[in-house]
């Protein structure tokens, strides 16, 4: 009865996760469609803050936001270079900033609550960093455009690339899918429930739209061929009711729905136009871009989700590059421009500018909504600004846990990091044993049964109400023979990222071995080991027993080839590998 009642609860609420108010990636949610629960700003008049010193960039980069904390990058081309900064949400200030190495290009592609994520386009590796000081917590091999691709998120929060699942505490791939696509590294997948989704097909070869299981990363089904263009480099759009909209490069705007088993193509809809975006009444916003003849007079489209139709545009030409839709059906727009850059905000309908503001070359930064209204543009130059709603409004629910994976009765802390003022809070902790809280940071939350649990939150005030639910957000595990004093588990012995990565011919590894409890007279038995991407162990670093505390080893290459290698730490019950990058 117990497993019954778990999965109504799971589909009575999977609407409630496609949008909240935190801005992950491009497009604001997994499926890339520009909805939030957030009610942008009423006005442009007065900005919230303003940042005059930022590092200068050529073109605004995207934008990410997680609860009071936004993170984007800083491009120059003379040398092409960048870095990403963490600022803060609330006041714009600097909280970090990070260059692997003087070459690096770092894009931010992803933000959530376990890291920032960021790709160095210069040495095509995906970065996973610390959200508290920057330090980087794993790389991996990259194949993607970070300019605009932006990363997407398994239930768990593991960060989904093109065509594979990464473990979010090592950096190991847990499936890749090398399902085919004609033009690389672009991106544009989307994920609605447990299925991610993308297009499929060589240059030479039919084009499809595929489906890929989320928790195994085995190929379900592809729809028929969808004629059009050699390329493909058309996003895709999910809408809340999981249906999927692909125009084909050349060709038409397909829409259509999964019904579990296949695809089902609801409509066909030509010229082709670009989705880009879905308002609060199910309609879609797209642009003609996908005519070339067209660019120079490109514009804004609402259309018909029954059938593809128009039904309204913009009355003065403005291109679509990003969209969000908040709360209060707001469309805010992002041109993608270069000189005339600029974010307009319309009615529903494109009929009335609400606002419109001046942004020259916001070549990527998309309109994100963030917590409590803020709204963060970025373009050229050094300049940062921020607007902020003025609406009096119900919350939008949402929370954070000190920690997601714990051994059995663990305490945990769950902190309310709602918008808008909530006054009353309403937890419910399935599993736990104490199964609801009316506290705003309930504290001292444990489970006696290992598992994965869900969350859920129903925040209150004099205008409303609002629910976050979180599926499979709590991992309960039970301990193992390696003792910790204190009462989280130990984060895998924080083994850090080798620096300098890339590296020639020396690179230094360091870890750290936490107080833990052991037998009188007894050491950990500690080996960190090098291997070459065949999985041939090539070098021993360490293999020795050791004292807790933090230890540096270098290693030098120079008799190994250029390529990648990977290094690992085992002790116990633990072990971790990293990946680094040595360049003759």
């Amino acid at each position: 009865m117990k497993q019954v009642i778990y999965s109504l609860i799971i589909n009575l609420t999977l609407s409630v996760n496609l949008y909240s108010q935190n801005w992950i990636t491009t497009g604001g949610n997994l499926q890339r469609n520009g909805l939030s629960k957030i009610t942008g700003p009423d006005n442009v008049s007065n900005p919230y803050w303003i940042v005059t010193n930022s590092a200068s960039t050529a073109w605004g980069n995207s934008v990410y936001t997680y609860n009071d904390k936004f993170v984007t990058s800083r491009i120059i081309l003379s040398p092409y270079s960048g870095k990403i900064e963490l600022r803060n949400l609330n006041t714009g200030s600097l909280l970090w900033e990070k260059m692997i190495n003087p070459s690096s290009k770092m894009y931010a592609v992803g933000f959530n609550e376990d890291a920032v994520y960021a790709c160095d386009y210069n040495s095509a590796l995906l970065y996973a960093f610390n959200i508290s000081d920057g330090s980087v917590k794993w790389s991996i091999a990259s194949d993607m455009f970070p300019g605009n691709t932006g990363l997407l998120f398994a239930c768990n929060g593991d960060p989904i690339e093109k065509g594979k699942r990464i473990d979010k505490s090592t950096g190991f791939v847990k499936w890749t899918n090398n399902y085919i696509i004609p033009v690389s590294p672009d991106g544009g997948f989307c994920i609605y429930g447990n299925t991610y989704y993308h297009w499929t097909g060589s240059i030479v070869t039919p084009k499809k739209l595929i489906a890929i299981d989320l928790n195994t990363g085995s190929t379900k089904y592809t729809s028929a061929d969808l004629p059009g263009d050699g390329d493909q480099e058309n996003d895709l759009c999910i809408g809340p009711d999981g249906t999927i909209y692909i125009c084909r490069d050349g060709g038409s705007l397909y829409a259509f729905k999964d019904n579990g088993s296949a695809f089902s193509q609801l409509w066909v809809h030509a010229p082709g136009y670009v989705v880009k975006g879905v308002g609060k009444d199910g309609t879609l916003y797209a642009s003609n871009i996908n005519d070339p003849s067209q660019f120079a007079n490109s514009n804004i489209y609402r259309l018909n989700p029954a059938n593809g139709n128009i039904l309204d545009s913009a009355q003065i030409r403005t291109p679509l590059a990003y969209m969000s839709c908040g709360a209060d059906s707001t469309i805010i727009v992002s041109t993608g421009e270069s000189g005339s850059g600029r974010y307009v905000a319309f009615t529903p309908n494109l009929q009335i500018i609400k606002w419109q503001l001046n942004v020259p070359y916001n070549i990527y930064s998309g309109p994100n909504l963030g917590q409590n209204g803020i709204f963060v543009t970025s373009g050229a130059g050094t300049e940062i600004k921020a607007y902020k709603t003025n609406y009096n409004i119900k919350p939008v629910a949402d929370f954070k846990a000190s920690t997601t994976t714990v051994y059995v009765n663990t305490p945990i802390i769950f902190n309310d990091q709602s918008s808008f003022e909530p006054t009353a809070w309403n937890w419910q902790f399935t599993g736990s044993n104490t199964p609801s809280s009316i506290q705003q940071n309930p504290a001292g939350i444990t489970y006696s049964t290992p598992g994965i649990y869900p969350v859920r939150l129903i925040a209150s005030n004099q205008f409303g109400n609002d629910t976050s639910f979180k599926d499979c957000y709590i991992n309960v595990v039970i301990e193992t023979g390696i003792h910790h004093t204190g009462n989280e588990i130990p984060e895998k012995f924080s083994l850090s990222q080798n620096y300098p990565n890339p590296f020639n011919p020396v690179t230094k590894i360091k870890f750290d071995i936490p107080d833990i409890t052991l037998p009188l007279g007894k050491l950990l038995q500690v080996q960190l080991k090098i291997y070459n991407t065949l999985g041939n162990e090539i070098e021993i670093l360490v293999d020795q027993e050791l004292n807790p505390g933090t230890y540096e080893f270098e290693w030098n290459a120079s008799k190994f080839a250029s390529g990648i290698y990977f290094y690992t730490l085992s002790t116990g019950n633990f072990k971790e590998t990293k990946k680094m990058l040595f360049i003759k």
